[in-house]
């Protein structure tokens, strides 16, 4: 089995592919609304806060194009090979009780259960690290298993 920081370290790589991959479509949109990029200093989760409470069509459209795109990459990947590209560069990849991918439904449940263990004050994912079978509580909820691919 996958330990915590294997599964840590494919996560922050999958967060670095989606930063990279949302800068360029965000700088895309920027130039055809018309909008101002914001330099480097700028961003931030402060920045992003105070974009999305000023109510701009342009920036909630963007929050919601950033989430969908986050949400169709971890579903798409775990439900079709079981591996996102941070878990393919770490050699792990998801399966169900089975051995075989979870699908289209276990990776929903997946994810689901990913919100959820963060809502919890990301104790879901701490789980992974005293558990005796190395799972989380999205892993618990989708009867899906990380290991050494």
């Amino acid at each position: 089995m996958a330990g915590f920081w294997q599964r840590a370290a494919a996560a922050a790589i999958d967060g670095g592919v989606l930063f990279v991959t949302l800068g360029i479509l965000g700088v895309v949109i920027a130039l055809v609304t018309g909008a101002r990029i914001p330099n480097l200093r700028e961003i931030g989760l402060d920045y992003v806060i105070e974009l999305a409470l000023g109510g701009q069509p342009a920036v909630v459209l963007g929050l919601a194009l950033a989430t969908g795109v986050g949400v169709l990459y971890f579903l798409l990947f775990h439900a079709m090979s079981g591996q996102t590209l941070g878990k393919r560069a770490l050699r792990i990849r998801v399966i169900s009780a089975y051995g075989r991918s979870i699908g289209l439904r276990g990776a929903t449940i997946r994810l689901g259960g990913c919100a959820l263990g963060a809502l919890m004050l990301s104790l879901g994912f701490v789980w992974i690290a005293f558990d005796r079978e190395k799972r989380g509580l999205h892993d618990w909820l989708a009867g899906s298993y990380v290991v050494r691919a």
